[in-house]
Formats: structure tokens, C-alpha cells, sequence
């Protein structure tokens, strides 16, 4: 089998003096999960983004060099997406078909994002990414290989476990997933004042589901907006762009000369405007002691097509959910002190939406900070002592990371 040097985007796994990287193929999987003897959890990379891509003392499995496949299928005008394809690669192949997915706001992430639920900027149209899978194929963390079709498959477990928690149980390998026409969309960019978030997402919650609105909270007083539309609106000062392969950011990023580490929360609520308003002082005030600039509070629109799949036929349990915020806490790369004031931040911030966010979208997993179970249990609530039965089932060794 292959082993690597892990190039990772995500500086902290970057920098996490892990053993190293191993790249099967999907024939070298099932025996190298079966016989593992060495460090747990095993690491998996399949974009890269992930702060847990990588880990001190631990190996990773590296999908990117060996399943990578992105196939078109013309018969039902599918696609099958390889562990270690990223979305932004999948939205170029699909270009010359003038067919997409429903990808987020990055192009970087990897297969995780879909598995993890995967939600962007026209989910409110289109549904989660997980509601458009069609056949999951992989092997189970004791080394026992799957191939599940939604078709036969949709009513079993396994299929509502890996829909939303696929990480904890198996290393998915492929993917099929319904793809939908390629549509222009159209754009609005501009900053705003921090007094007027709940007048932005009041409006947007009063929204056709063509439209999404995202917003990031960088400044002490000032939001970036990012609003998409699926239809022009006929409003001056739009972008016009061909899909969501041309999508800006909703942040430039800020040029530095100092490494940065991260870690980030995403939580899950409903439609509440009017309680973010009476919230705003409480938020202003942890804003306005943020420890690092790069410490942020960010967040995109959900509801519409997400909320109507059933919460019991995936993982993904908060179908209520109308907005998903997450809070990004940074430091200096080495600053173990600045690492604490961060972290600790990033919970008090929390505890502030935790009344209008019950839940939690695991988009990254942290097993290795205090509030990993917290995070497990606000994300599939009365789901999460089938998936632990499930676990032991599939992956008594613990060979991924822990429910």
C-alpha cells in the first residue's frame, strides 16, 4: 500500500505530528481495517479542510490519490463521486453535462461534506446533499464492505446512519448522487451595520426558498452579507454568475504573516429573528471580546426543501432547522495560551445561541476537546443510542473515531 506525506489545507491537521498517511485502494481497505493493530482512531482525509484530517500519533487514510473517480451517468444523469473527490472538482466535471450538485460555500471540502448532511447556498431549494444520494459504497469500520442503494436500502439503519454519521462508522469509498439542471444565479454583496442582523434574517425568514442569505460576523460592528437567488430579482447591484462553481466568498481572507489554527462549532435552529433581537446585546458584547481577529461568528439559511424529508430517514435530525450558524475560534499556531481564551470564547458564545440553536451540525469532528459528547448528543439526539448500537456492531475496535 501507498504511504504519503499529508499536504493538508487545514493547518492545525497539518501541523499535528501525525505518523503519517496511508492511501489504499478500495481492493486494500477491507484487509487493512480487519487487521489493524495500530493507534485508534484511524484519521480519514478526503478533502483535507477538516481540523481532525489529521492527528498527533495517528495515521491518516488518505482517499484523495487513489478514489478519486467522478463518472457521469447519462441514463439517469447521476454521478458517482470517489471518498477523495472534492465538491469543487465534482462541480467542474459536471460543467460540460450543464449539470450540478449542491455544494456549500467552499469548494474545498471533500466527500465529508455530503455525509455530514452538506448544506449551501440553495438547500432551501434543493434539500440537504445527503437527500440526494442514491447508493453509498465503502467499507464498515471492523473491515466488512457495503454497497447500499436508497432504492432497496432507504428503510435499513445503515442507510439512515450513514446519512448524517457516516464518519463514526465506516470509510465511505463512492458515492451516486442525483445531480440537477446548471442555472445562473444571481448575487448580492455588500456590509452591513451588526445592529441590523435581525431586520436581515426577519426578511429572510419571510423568504421565497429561491432565495438564502449568508452572513459572517468578523467585525466588532459590521456583517458580510452574501445573498443568492435562484431567479433574477430585477434589483440593481447584482452579480450574475453561471453556477455555484462561480460563487464569491462570503469572506476575503485576511492576509497575514502568522500561521493560524482553528476550530469550529456549527449549530442548528429555527426560524427565531425576533429572538436573535432580543439576544443582540449578549452577542455584541462577546463580538467585542473576541481574542483574535480571525475569531468570527458566521452563518447560512436553511428550511424550505430541507425541512421536508422526515427527520427519521437520515441522521440529520434537526429538519426543523432554518439557520445553522457556527462559530469559528482562531489562534496563533503554538499559542497554547491564546488556543485557551479562544476555545473558552467559543463555548460562551454558544451558551448565548444555545436557546435559539438547540442543535448541532458535526461538519468536524472533536473527539479530542471536552465537549465532544455534548456535541454528539445535541446533534442526533434520540438517534444516537442506535447509531452507538450500530458502532459496536460495525466497529467494535473503535478503528474511527468514537460516538
Amino acid at each position: 500500500m501507498d504511504q504519503a506525506p499529508l499536504a493538508l489545507s487545514n493547518a492545525q491537521a497539518q501541523d499535528a505530528a501525525s505518523v503519517g498517511g496511508m492511501c489504499p485502494s478500495q481492493a486494500e481497505l477491507p484487509d487493512l481495517l480487519k487487521g489493524w493493530t495500530g493507534p485508534r482512531p484511524l484519521r480519514v482525509c478526503g478533502g483535507g479542510t477538516s481540523s481532525r484530517a489529521a492527528a498527533h500519533n495517528q495515521w491518516t487514510l488518505d482517499l484523495r490519490p487513489q478514489l478519486n473517480r467522478i463518472a457521469w451517468q447519462s441514463s439517469d444523469q447521476s454521478v458517482w463521486v470517489g471518498g477523495g473527490c472534492r465538491m469543487g472538482d465534482v462541480l467542474q466535471a459536471l460543467l460540460p453535462h450543464g449539470r450540478s450538485i449542491s455544494t456549500g460555500l467552499s469548494g474545498l471540502p471533500g466527500l465529508g461534506y455530503v455525509l455530514t448532511g452538506g448544506m449551501g447556498p440553495r438547500s432551501r431549494a434543493l434539500g440537504l446533499a445527503i437527500d440526494h444520494l442514491l447508493e453509498i459504497r465503502g467499507v464498515w469500520g471492523n473491515g466488512e464492505e457495503f454497497w447500499l442503494q436508497r432504492q432497496h436500502d432507504g428503510d435499513a439503519a445503515e442507510w439512515r446512519a450513514l446519512c448524517g454519521a457516516a464518519p463514526f462508522l465506516a470509510v465511505v469509498t463512492e458515492v451516486r448522487l442525483l445531480t440537477h439542471p446548471l442555472i445562473p444565479l444571481w448575487v448580492e454583496q455588500c456590509r452591513a451595520s451588526s445592529d441590523a442582523l435581525p431586520d436581515w434574517m426577519n426578511e429572510a425568514e419571510a423568504s421565497d426558498p429561491s432565495i438564502s442569505l449568508q452572513w459572517h460576523w468578523g467585525d466588532a460592528d459590521q456583517l458580510d452579507i452574501l445573498r443568492v437567488y435562484d431567479q433574477d430579482p430585477g434589483l440593481g447591484g447584482m452579480q450574475c454568475i453561471d453556477g455555484l462553481h462561480q460563487l464569491p466568498a462570503l469572506v476575503v481572507p485576511r492576509p497575514g504573516a502568522q500561521r493560524m489554527h482553528f476550530e469550529v462549532v456549527g449549530l442548528l435552529g429555527p426560524a427565531r429573528a425576533a429572538d436573535w433581537n432580543e439576544c443582540m446585546p449578549l452577542l455584541r458584547d462577546c463580538m467585542r471580546r473576541r481574542p483574535h481577529p480571525s475569531c468570527s461568528l458566521s452563518c447560512q439559511q436553511l428550511g424550505g426543501a430541507t425541512s421536508l424529508v422526515p427527520a427519521g430517514l437520515t441522521s440529520f435530525h434537526h429538519r426543523d432547522a432554518v439557520w445553522k450558524p457556527w462559530i469559528t475560534a482562531g489562534w496563533v499556531a503554538g499559542d497554547l495560551a491564546m488556543r485557551q481564551r479562544s476555545l473558552r470564547w467559543l463555548e460562551e458564545l454558544w451558551s448565548v445561541l444555545q436557546p435559539l440553536c438547540p442543535g448541532v451540525h458535526l461538519a468536524q469532528l472533536h473527539d479530542h476537546l471536552p465537549f465532544h459528547q455534548r456535541e454528539l448528543e445535541q446533534a442526533f439526539g434520540e438517534s444516537l443510542p442506535g447509531l452507538k448500537a450500530l458502532k459496536k456492531k460495525v466497529d467494535p475496535a473503535g478503528n474511527l473515531p468514537p460516538l
